[in-house]
């Protein structure tokens, strides 16, 4: 599994809303502070077949993430 880590729980809804969008099933999840470079709360988790298109969905609903990582 892949996670698109976010700044808050409105950009994580913002994320998800725009995966659903382009037919890509995804999770809101906490993350802790030690798992991302910059801290990030939330993420998205999605299955990482899809990582292309989960970035191109974020970028064009213009939903700034911080990092993916894998799980």
């Amino acid at each position: 599994m892949c996670v698109a880590s976010l700044r808050s729980m409105t950009h994580a809804v913002k994320a998800k809303k725009a995966l659903a969008d382009f037919l890509i099933d995804s999770e809101i999840v906490k993350l802790e502070p030690y798992m991302t470079e910059k801290g990030c709360a939330y993420g998205i988790k999605f299955d990482c077949v899809n990582l292309y298109q989960a970035e191109d969905a974020l970028k064009q609903k213009s939903v700034k993430y911080t990092e993916i990582i894998r799980l």
